[in-house]
């Protein structure tokens, strides 16, 4: 391995072990054609700008040194995952590799293994979050009572969501489930289906963010919503 390579993996370690969540502050947003997330955020003394694609959750970018050494190129394959029920959150799990610039041309000994435990918190790729209360967010107490229902758009195309007090929630793209919005502010919950839900709301917008994973967790779903009263 580099010596590049070598800072590259210290720095995957200490990436991986940092503490994340969904009030840390981190530059993110995502691409006009929805199909990814960017990420910039300081690991120490290095800048890193990370791409995640929605369609594999795979995670490519690079790190940016402070002491002058031209930028490294990360490249992350998911390898898989698991769920902290008590702090609500989804932990990803990732094959990372690393790689110098090119040279006269693309070769595969260009990149070496950084790590095959690099895990990643989903959270890591949600903006700051404008308030963890839901009440405003919901729809009414329940389906029967509901007096509006959210219009989305993103990832996976259009729909519509509503949730409710009463712990439940629909989409007419996946229909009804339980979900108790709120004790999910700012948490990511396990759906009865094994998928994965996270509802982000903004009140000064009146505009939710959802993120949900496929039941096989192999695609990440993200929509922007606007609400419709009836």
């Amino acid at each position: 391995m580099s010596a590049r390579h070598a800072n590259v993996a210290a720095l995957a370690l200490a990436f991986a072990g940092s503490s994340t969540a969904h009030a840390a502050v981190s530059g993110v947003q995502w691409t006009p054609d929805s199909a990814r997330i960017l990420v910039n955020k300081d690991v120490g003394v290095e800048r890193w700008a990370i791409t995640l694609n929605l369609s594999d959750f795979s995670a490519t970018g690079n790190v940016f040194f402070s002491d002058g050494q031209a930028p490294s190129f990360i490249w992350c394959e998911k390898t898989g995952e698991n769920f902290a029920s008590d702090i609500g959150e989804l932990n990803l799990q990732y094959r990372c590799f690393g790689s110098d610039r090119a040279v006269g041309g693309f070769t595969s000994p260009d990149w070496s293994l950084i790590s095959d435990q690099v895990s990643l918190p989903l959270s890591f790729f949600i903006p700051e979050a404008e308030t963890c209360d839901l009440r405003d967010a919901l729809n009414g107490s329940s389906a029967v009572t509901a007096g509006s229902y959210w219009n989305c758009g993103g990832s996976d195309g259009p729909f519509e969501f509503q949730m409710f007090a009463n712990g439940t929630a629909s989409s007419t793209a996946t229909g009804q489930f339980d979900f108790d919005a709120l004790e999910e502010g700012c948490r990511i919950a396990r759906l009865a289906d094994g998928s994965y839900l996270d509802v982000e709301y903004s009140p000064s917008r009146d505009h939710l963010t959802l993120y949900e994973t496929t039941t096989s967790v192999d695609r990440l779903i993200v929509s922007e919503c606007g609400r419709v009263d009836f």
